[in-house]
């Protein structure tokens, strides 16, 4: 597997992935705008030697910090360490860039997706209530120092 920066070239295949694995359901041209702007960094995870995308996920850079803003593995490529492979990479990614913190929001029953963020050193912050849609969920606000 290799994590590389993500380009238009990826933008329908991410989306696919988005409408039916994500939490947020953001469209294809709310990735694309997230190609633009100096802030903005995201990445996909692709087998070498093939365009399938197994996971993607982004962060941005704000002064010192470092939002995670999207990560996402499709369901058939889970519990096989791409998600934690990718979330090391932004991490790596943002002390690169002198970020001193990390942080993101996570849905309350993504528990899988809270395990994986405590296990490389998240902790939880705070809640903020309601913050999701379809269904209305609150989310767990996480934050690792880097």
């Amino acid at each position: 597997m290799m994590v590389i920066p993500m380009g238009s070239d990826h933008l329908d295949r991410v989306a696919a992935i988005e409408a039916s694995a994500g939490d947020v359901h953001w469209t294809r041209d709310q990735f694309a705008k997230e190609l633009e702007g100096d802030f903005r960094r995201f990445f996909v995870v692709i087998e070498e030697g093939s365009p399938d995308i197994r996971a993607y996920g982004g962060y941005w850079k704000a002064g010192p910090e470092a939002q995670i803003i999207n990560l996402v593995v499709r369901p058939e490529s889970r519990c096989r360490g791409i998600g934690r492979r990718l979330l090391e990479f932004i991490i790596d990614c943002a002390r690169s860039e002198e970020c001193s913190v990390c942080t993101l929001e996570v849905r309350q029953s993504n528990r899988p997706a809270q395990s994986l963020y405590k296990a490389v050193g998240f902790n939880v912050k705070g809640t903020r209530l309601k913050m999701y849609e379809n269904p209305v969920e609150d989310a767990v606000l996480m934050e690792k120092t880097l």
